[in-house]
């Protein structure tokens, strides 16, 4: 009887351990909470927000000839607009190097010089998709770039691919941004689920599915983003030559962990 009793004991430890070990349990129940939200007046799009552990950057995207970079406290005051001539598809910012980057409309990572107010090629022709808003993860180790369910995983140094998934539970999204964004937090990558402004898929950072989620607000595509440990969407400013308001909504992923 105590070899049985304690055989079940070893069998339960096993159960329990692989569950503590094996990352997040697919079908998770995540409630995003809305913690910030503010305006951002751009010309053309909202494309992408970061922060660098005292603001917020904003890039806008449509055109090189009215390009905006908005800079905001923490509170989503407004602090200096810059122009640095790049048709943006996402802003990032490496802790490490304590470095702003975009990804304009193109191939390459670019570093911004705010007070020369102008980009500079930092990695050449890395990336697989003109349109792509790419992610980096927040330590500034990692790139992340979506091309049709398929995730590339960059070095943040150099550019090397690092490895490469298929993302599972995915279809091809459509266009506008939604087949082509993604967002990276410590432990989870997010992507908008197929034909929808407002669903998202959750994934591990090695690809693994996790769990879907709505927003409360509808998102633009390319807006997609992870700064200050909180999930962003835009609601697009479609602003064209004149600009217009788009506002932001930061959301913490509660029931993730």
């Amino acid at each position: 009887m105590k070899k049985l009793l304690k055989l079940g004991l070893a069998f339960l430890a096993a159960i329990v351990f692989g569950r503590a070990t094996c990352g997040p349990t697919p079908g998770a129940q995540v409630t995003p909470v809305e913690k910030l939200k503010f305006t951002d007046h751009v010309r053309y799009h909202n494309m992408g927000i970061a922060w660098d552990g005292e603001y917020y950057y904003t890039v806008n995207g449509g055109s090189t000839d009215y390009s905006n970079l908005n800079k905001y406290d923490r509170f989503g005051k407004p602090d200096t607009e810059y122009d640095i001539g790049a048709d943006c598809r996402a802003i990032l910012y490496s802790p490490a190097k304590e470095q702003l980057y975009v990804k304009p409309y193109g191939l390459s990572l670019d570093q911004v010089d705010l007070d020369l107010g102008e980009t500079s090629t930092g990695l050449e022709a890395i990336f697989s998709r003109d349109q792509s808003s790419v992610a980096m993860s927040p330590d500034g180790d990692k790139l992340y770039e979506l091309q049709d369910g398929i995730v590339k995983v960059f070095s943040a140094e150099d550019g090397e691919v690092l490895r490469t998934f298929t993302l599972s539970s995915y279809d091809t999204n459509g266009e506008g941004g939604y087949a082509c964004s993604i967002a990276a937090s410590e432990k989870f990558l997010y992507v908008w689920a197929p034909r929808s402004e407002t669903d998202i898929l959750v994934y591990g950072v090695e690809g693994n599915y996790v769990t879907k989620f709505t927003l409360p607000h509808a998102g633009f595509g390319f807006s997609l983003s992870w700064a200050n440990h909180m999930l962003w969407i835009a609601e697009d400013a479609d602003g064209g030559e004149d600009g217009a308001d788009g506002t932001w909504y930061g959301y913490e992923m509660r029931g993730l962990e």
